[in-house]
C-alpha cells in the first residue's frame, strides 16, 4: 500500500513552482492504493540498443515511420526543435548511441514492444499503471522527489532542464544545478532510488498502460487501471521539462499515437515466473518492486 497523488496542496505547490494551482489539481484526491499483484519493473528506460534488437526481430516500423504524420527532432544547423519525416527512433537530430532511452516512440510502439517480449520469454510484459509507476518511482518515500524536496537535488539523480541545458538554450527555465547532458542521458548515469530503478524522475517521459483521467475519490483502491477511454497518462517528466513535471506525483498525458524527442518507456513483467529458456536476459535486468 502507497499514498497516491500529491502530499502538499495544489495552492503551496503553485507559489512554490511558481506555477497555476490548476496544474496540480489532477493530482488530487490523495488516496490510499493497495497493489495486490508483485511485479517486475525494469532497471532502465527501454534504450534504443534494445529497441534495436525488437526491430531487427518483427521488422517493426514505428508509427513516427510509417503514417506520415513524422516525428520531432533538433535542427542543429537552425537551432529549432521541430517536425519532420526525418525524424524517429533512430535519428531525433542530437547524439543517441545505444544506451540511450529510446525516443520518438508513440504508446502503441511501446505496446509492440512489450508483446514482443512476452512472446520472445513466455511470460506477460505490459506497461506499468500509473499506480504501479508511482508506487515504483517514490521507492517509500513521500516527498516530491525520492530523493527530497529541493528541485536542486534532481542533477544527482536524474536528467532534467538544469545549467547545462540553459548554457545551451539560454530561454529554457531550468534549475541552477548542472547534470551534464543537454538532451537524452545514457541509462543508468544517475543515482537510483531505493528500489534500485535509474531515471525515474526526467530524461523521458515514460508511457503507462492507462487512459488518464481524474482521481475520482478519496477512498482506498485496489490495483486501478485508469478510465476507460481518452488519452494514455505518462510519468517522470524529460530532460527538457521543468522541475515540478518531474515530482513523483506529476501526472500528464498524450494521446497514444503522440511521439516526441522527450517520450520512451519502462517495461513492466507482470509474472515473477521464469520460463525455460527464457527470462531476464542479460542487460535487460529487472527489479522486483511488488508489495
Amino acid at each position: 500500500e502507497f499514498m497516491m497523488g500529491s502530499a502538499v496542496p495544489a495552492a503551496e505547490l503553485a507559489k512554490r513552482f511558481e506555477e497555476k494551482s490548476e496544474d496540480f489539481e489532477d493530482e488530487f484526491p490523495r488516496h490510499r492504493v493497495q497493489i495486490s499483484r508483485p511485479f517486475f519493473l525494469g532497471q532502465h528506460e527501454v534504450t534504443v540498443g534494445q529497441f534495436r534488437r525488437f526491430v531487427t526481430d518483427t521488422g517493426h516500423r514505428t508509427e513516427a515511420e510509417r503514417d506520415g504524420k513524422r516525428g520531432f527532432g533538433f535542427d542543429a544547423t537552425t537551432g529549432k526543435f521541430e517536425l519532420d519525416s526525418k525524424y524517429n527512433w533512430k535519428n531525433a537530430g542530437f547524439k543517441q548511441d545505444d544506451n540511450h532511452p529510446v525516443i520518438n516512440v508513440s504508446w502503441n510502439d511501446a505496446v509492440a514492444f512489450c508483446s514482443w517480449l512476452t512472446r520472445r520469454d513466455g511470460v506477460p510484459h505490459r506497461l506499468p499503471t500509473e499506480a504501479e509507476w508511482e508506487y515504483a518511482c517514490r521507492g517509500g518515500t513521500t516527498s516530491l522527489y525520492f530523493h527530497g524536496d529541493n528541485p536542486e537535488g534532481l542533477a544527482k539523480i536524474g536528467n532534467v532542464a538544469d545549467g547545462t541545458l540553459k548554457a545551451r538554450f539560454d530561454k529554457f527555465v531550468t534549475i541552477k544545478a548542472k547534470d551534464g547532458f543537454p538532451f537524452t542521458a545514457p541509462v543508468g548515469n544517475f543515482r537510483p532510488n531505493s528500489f534500485g530503478l535509474f531515471d525515474t524522475h526526467g530524461n523521458v517521459w515514460e508511457w503507462c498502460s492507462d487512459w488518464y483521467g481524474e482521481y475520482s475519490n478519496g477512498r482506498t483502491v485496489k490495483d486501478p487501471t485508469g478510465p476507460a477511454s481518452g488519452v494514455r497518462a505518462i510519468r517522470g517528466g524529460g530532460w527538457n521539462d521543468l522541475a515540478w513535471y518531474c515530482r513523483s506525483a506529476a501526472r500528464y498525458w498524450s494521446p497514444p499515437g503522440y511521439r516526441t524527442y522527450n517520450r520512451g518507456f519502462r517495461v513492466l513483467r507482470s509474472s515473477i515466473k521464469k520460463a525455460a529458456g527464457g527470462g531476464v536476459k542479460p542487460g535487460e535486468r529487472g527489479r522486483s518492486v511488488g508489495p
